[in-house]
C-alpha cells in the first residue's frame, strides 16, 4: 500500500523569500530539509529542492550553487548524530536524486583528518556547548554507560558535530536543533539551544527556528507528545 506524499503549501515555502541574505535563506532550506528527515518525510524533500532551485540557486554562480548545496548536505550529515543513520540516509539519497552532477561532491574531507586533531576539536566543541551550562551533568552519560559516553564525545562530537570545513558552530547548532525538533527531544533541545546562545544566537533566532520547525510539523499533521519547547536563558556571566 503506497502512502501519498503531502504537498507543502506555497505559503510555507515562500516564507523564505523575504529573508535578508542568501546565507540566511540557504540556512532556512537546510533546517527544513533536516526537519523533514527527522520527521521521516524524505519524500517531501524534492518539493523543497525545487523551490530552492527556482528561488535561490538559479541566479547564483556555479561556485555559489555548489557551496549552498554543500552546506545543506553538511547540515544533514551533522544531523546524523541526532536523527540516526537510517532517516538521514533516506533524506540524503532523496536529496541526491534532485541534485545535478556538477553539484555533487567527489570525496570525503572527514576521512582525511588525523584522529588526534579531530578528538581535540571535538572536545573543544563539546565544552563550548556544555561546560558553561550549569543544568548539564557531564558525568550523567558516563554513569549511564562509559561506552556510550565515549561514542558521543570521541565519535559524534569529534567526527560529526565539530567538523568546521563547511559550517560554523552556530549554523551547526541550527542543524542539530532542527533535528531535535523533529525528534521532539525536549531535554536535548534545552541543552543545544543554550549551546546556540553560547555561540552567538539571540532569543529571536531561537524563536524563529522553533516557529519554522513546528509550523512544518503542523503542515504535515504531526502531533508531538510534548508542547513547544521553552526558549532557555543563560546567565550573562556564562557568555
Amino acid at each position: 500500500m503506497s502512502i501519498e506524499t503531502p504537498n507543502l503549501p506555497s505559503s510555507f515555502l515562500d516564507a523564505v523569500n523575504p529573508l535578508p541574505s542568501a546565507t540566511i535563506r540557504t540556512r532556512w532550506y537546510m533546517c527544513v530539509i533536516i526537519t523533514l528527515s527527522s520527521l521521516n518525510y524524505p519524500d517531501v524533500i524534492p518539493q523543497v529542492y525545487a523551490h530552492l532551485d527556482a528561488n535561490l540557486l538559479k541566479p547564483m554562480s556555479p561556485d555559489e550553487r555548489f557551496l549552498a548545496i554543500r552546506q545543506i548536505r553538511e547540515g544533514l550529515i551533522k544531523s546524523t548524530g541526532i536523527v540516526g543513520a537510517c532517516r538521514t540516509g533516506n533524506a540524503m539519497r532523496t536529496l541526491s536524486h534532485c541534485i545535478p552532477e556538477e553539484l555533487r561532491e567527489k570525496d570525503s574531507p572527514r576521512s582525511k583528518e588525523p584522529e588526534d586533531m579531530v578528538r581535540k576539536r571535538g572536545k573543544e566543541f563539546w565544552s563550548n556547548i556544555y561546560a558553561r551550562n550549569p543544568a548539564f551533568d557531564p558525568e550523567a552519560s558516563v554513569r549511564a554507560s562509559p561506552d556510550y559516553a565515549f561514542i558521543v564525545r570521541e565519535v559524534l562530537y569529534a567526527r560529526i558535530f565539530s567538523f568546521d570545513g563547511v559550517l560554523d558552530a552556530l549554523t551547526t547548532g541550527y542543524a542539530i536543533v532542527s533535528g531535535l525538533y523533529g525528534m521532539d527531544c525536549q531535554n536535548q533541545l534545552q541543552h543545544h539551544m543554550k549551546g546556540m546562545l553560547f555561540n552567538g544566537a539571540t532569543k529571536k533566532d531561537l524563536e524563529d527556528l522553533r516557529e519554522l520547525c513546528l509550523t512544518l510539523a503542523n503542515v504535515l499533521g504531526i502531533r508531538f507528545r510534548h508542547g513547544p519547547a521553552p526558549i532557555p536563558t543563560i546567565p550573562e556571566e556564562s557568555l
